[in-house]
């Protein structure tokens, strides 16, 4: 890296018979080309985190000195405390020169990469690779910051260790979001005409947001009369009126709901574990 070399001079004068004055030049700059050194910056393709996801990220480490460097080196915390990230084997590649080839790491906890040959003097490398976010990540857990260690050795692999100051960085916030997968079950294996039973779709919510103007569409057997639509969320208990829904008379498609004051819901993940509506259809075929 260079480093810059200001300079400044300055002058004193006289005139008349006590007149004095100065004057200040402006500042000439040159720079410091240094035998050894290195830099380096961290980032990443997401701005934001959901749990379970996989983030690209890449450090670009540069020879910024005249000479080559040796054993260039980049160690990652994955996150630090609590191992929010984890190395998704065979996803690292090594770019130095427009030529692009796979990486192995050395260790994969702390995460350590070592680059094979000498990064020589103006010479950039980019290292990739994919970190999964763990499924278990506590809820509390807001941001992800992932660090960097980027060291060489100077002139030879046994010359004295050179680092990157300070210690390259990049941070992601998690994500607010709602996501809701749903399921659907049957309450009898075996009907006979005129036979009750219900319908049940539970719907869970792994985000961190609620999911609200949830809209149920279902396409009810031939024949199938509703006696009933129930829903419960967080132990509360609704009963849908018939003009919170509709059946389309050709298809049998119910829609849920249609006009209603008050929507359906889903409420937000909490501690790990999902937020769940259920929704109970019940009814028999005429």
């Amino acid at each position: 890296m260079a480093t810059p070399i200001n300079n400044t001079a300055s002058i004193t004068y006289g005139y008349g018979r006590s007149g004095t004055d100065s004057a200040v030049s402006n500042t000439a700059t040159t720079n410091l080309i240094e035998d050894f050194a290195i830099s380096a910056y961290k980032l990443s393709n997401n701005e934001f985190f959901r749990v379970g996801e996989n983030i690209t990220y890449q450090v670009h480490i540069s020879n910024d000195g005249t000479l080559d460097l040796y054993n260039v080196t980049m160690s990652d915390n994955l996150g630090g405390t609590g191992n929010p990230l984890s190395f998704v084997e065979g996803s690292a590649t090594l770019s130095i020169g427009g030529v692009t080839s796979s990486i192995t790491p050395t260790t994969l906890s702390p995460l350590v990469f070592t680059i094979p040959s000498v990064l020589v003097a103006g010479e950039n490398a980019i290292i990739t690779y994919v970190a999964r976010v763990s499924s278990s990540l506590p809820q509390e857990v807001e941001t992800i910051t992932n660090e960097v260690i980027v060291s060489a050795n100077e002139g030879s692999v046994t010359g004295p260790q050179i680092l990157v100051s300070p210690n390259p960085t990049d941070t992601i916030s998690r994500a607010e979001y709602a996501e809701v997968q749903l399921t659907k079950n049957v309450s009898a294996s075996e009907v006979s005409v005129g036979d009750t039973f219900s319908y049940t779709l539970t719907l869970s919510n792994s985000g961190n947001l609620e999911a609200t103007g949830v809209i149920v569409t279902d396409t009810l057997p031939d024949g199938f009369v509703i006696d009933s639509i129930t829903s419960v969320t967080n132990g509360v208990q609704r009963l849908f009126q018939p003009t919170e829904y509709s059946v389309d008379a050709t298809t049998n498609t119910l829609t849920l709901t249609t006009g209603a004051a008050e929507t359906i819901s889903v409420p937000a993940a909490v501690n790990g574990n999902n937020g769940v509506t259920v929704i109970t259809i019940t009814g028999s075929i005429q």
